[in-house]
């Protein structure tokens, strides 16, 4: 289950990492690198986003950069390897998953239920009754 959490996590980092690394970089934080691109969308996503002004972007760079920070902190003290820490990356990464997977379903104009029972008459389920007790 860590391998496939740290799998998970190296390439999303990675995939961060190669999407900027031709881009304008607007800060440097450690091995953290803040791309034109990657400011410009979190800022227009922001509350921030409707002002449109220097001090209100320096705010919000400042506040990214704080984040980063803390994240560098967080690695060098091992949080990164904490089993609680990577049980919250498992469950976050499962409920991202089965919403972006029932987003794509409600897409296709498939019916869930349908779509659901096929899979449960395809799949393999074996409960332990013993342990519902």
């Amino acid at each position: 289950m860590r391998l496939v959490i740290g799998t998970i996590i190296l390439v999303l980092v990675l995939g961060c990492q190669s999407r900027g690394s031709h881009k304008v970089v607007v800060a440097r934080v450690g091995a953290y690198v803040i791309t034109k691109d990657e400011f410009d969308e979190a800022y227009k996503n922001s509350a921030y986003g409707r002002q449109h002004n220097q001090f209100y972007r320096s705010a919000f760079l400042n506040n990214m950069i704080t984040q980063k920070l803390i994240l560098l902190d967080a690695q060098r003290r091992g949080l990164d390897r904490d089993p609680q820490f990577l049980k919250m990356v498992e469950n976050v990464w499962q409920q991202s998953l089965l919403t972006f997977a029932l987003q794509e379903k409600t897409k296709e104009g498939g019916n869930l239920d349908a779509w659901v029972n096929y899979l449960k008459q395809n799949t393999k389920v074996e409960i332990n009754q013993e342990h519902l007790k």
